[in-house]
């Protein structure tokens, strides 16, 4: 009897620690073929670029972000996130763009377009991959989101590097 005892507790143990140990991430209400799980290690072994360091405005909402791309051969893989202080409900990005333009252009159009992907807690992570052309550069626009009350927000525009397929 004592032996069975132990082996369901060993059974319950692995079931949670496998529960607990799996990748999660959020992702927004519609169900997308273009999420994918990339952590951050695997990123940067690729080639990839960063926005560049924000710094969060007054209202302090925002406490941290991240937005960068990575070439993956013809996958353009998109990974950051936003991060609200303690008292944030509702974090993420209201829109996340992909932009794309021929290297002897000027401007940058809009490739793929991502809208409201939020979570409802202070920390929203984004991990998305696409199939892009080749003779194009890539970059990525975003705006993050951060949300305390109806009436206190904070939004923080970025915008990585391109990288060339």
């Amino acid at each position: 009897m004592n032996l069975m005892k132990k082996l369901i507790s060993l059974l319950c143990m692995v079931l949670i620690s496998v529960i607990c140990l799996a990748p999660f991430t959020a992702f927004a209400n519609e169900v997308n073929t273009d999420d994918t799980y990339f952590n951050w290690e695997r990123f940067e072994a690729l080639e990839h670029s960063y926005s560049l360091g924000v710094t969060p405005y007054a209202t302090g909402l925002i406490v941290d972000t991240k937005l960068g791309i990575a070439k993956d051969k013809s996958t353009l893989v998109i990974i950051g996130y936003t991060k609200g202080n303690n008292k944030v409900i509702k974090s993420g990005f209201t829109k996340v763009i992909v932009q794309r333009k021929k290297s002897n252009s000027k401007s940058w159009s809009n490739y793929k377009k991502y809208t409201d992907l939020y979570s409802n807690s202070s920390r929203y992570n984004l991990n998305k991959s696409i199939h892009v052309e080749k003779g194009y550069q890539y970059r990525v626009t975003a705006t993050h989101y951060a949300k305390k009350s109806l009436f206190s927000t904070q939004k923080i525009n970025a915008t990585t590097g391109y990288l060339t397929f």
